[in-house]
């Protein structure tokens, strides 16, 4: 959109804006460096066109990814710098009229900037705005899809470059996905990979840098953990929108 555009839409009454946050670091050897970005787009702009009154800006495309920095092509910002530019796009977008801001992260290492960025701003502008920061919740509704819709073992499905991100990449940029060079990385208990990831970096958990097993990912499951996720992101602004609604003016 324009700004003239924008500025018209704005007049017409209340808008949304939806903010993805991607990341710029490996995924395998079959995805490319910008995975979590279209993921996170895709989420945002599905989202956005269920719940309506909401506008997606274009993706923040480098996230906190200090932990795959072993791996070439990655680069990361520092939780305070995430921090501190979500705050400044929050608060100029905030200033424009929308009436509402959603922080959407195909990344789960940007939670932790997300959620300091919410407690930096002040609480006219806080109450406006709803981080979904909540990583293993997101990765539960994956698993729940996984284990209840195709049968399949969540440690198979894992995250990062496994089954459910490889299954979505087929359904938003399918040309960009190589699945003959897709190997198994780390198949296992996901909530103690992600802390081996944190502590010791990808590479200690997988030397190709994938959880889980992306070989036999379908773009039809992929669908399907895009529903998951879209889900939640739909579910968190229709609570948020009814508990606006619900304040009494001053």
């Amino acid at each position: 959109m324009s700004w003239t555009a924008l500025s018209e839409r704005l007049d017409l009454g209340p808008l949304d804006v939806m903010i993805p946050l991607g990341a710029l670091e490996q995924h395998g050897p079959h995805l490319p460096l910008d995975t979590d970005a279209l993921i996170a787009e895709a989420v945002a702009d599905r989202a956005a066109q269920e719940v309506g009154e909401c506008v997606v800006s274009p993706c923040i495309p480098v996230g906190s990814s200090s932990h795959h920095l072993t791996f070439p092509g990655t680069a990361s910002l520092s939780d305070e710098t995430l921090s501190d530019v979500l705050v400044e796009v929050i608060q100029t977008l905030l200033s424009h009229g929308f009436r509402g801001a959603y922080l959407v992260t195909g990344h789960a290492g940007n939670v932790g900037a997300m959620a300091a960025a919410l407690s930096e701003l002040d609480a006219d502008d806080r109450a406006r705005v709803v981080s979904f920061d909540d990583w293993p919740a997101q990765r539960d509704a994956i698993h729940q899809a996984a284990e209840t819709r195709l049968n399949m073992d969540r440690e198979v499905v894992g995250t990062h470059g496994g089954h459910f991100e490889t299954s979505i990449m087929l359904v938003v940029a399918p040309d960009r996905v190589d699945l003959d060079s897709a190997v198994a990385g780390h198949v296992g208990p996901a909530a103690s990979a992600s802390a081996k990831l944190r502590s010791e970096g990808m590479a200690a958990v997988s030397p190709v840098g994938i959880i889980g097993d992306p070989r036999g990912a379908t773009a039809d499951a992929g669908e399907l953990y895009l529903d998951a996720l879209v889900g939640l992101v739909v579910e968190g602004i229709e609570a948020h929108r009814t508990q606006s609604n619900q304040r009494v003016a001053p």
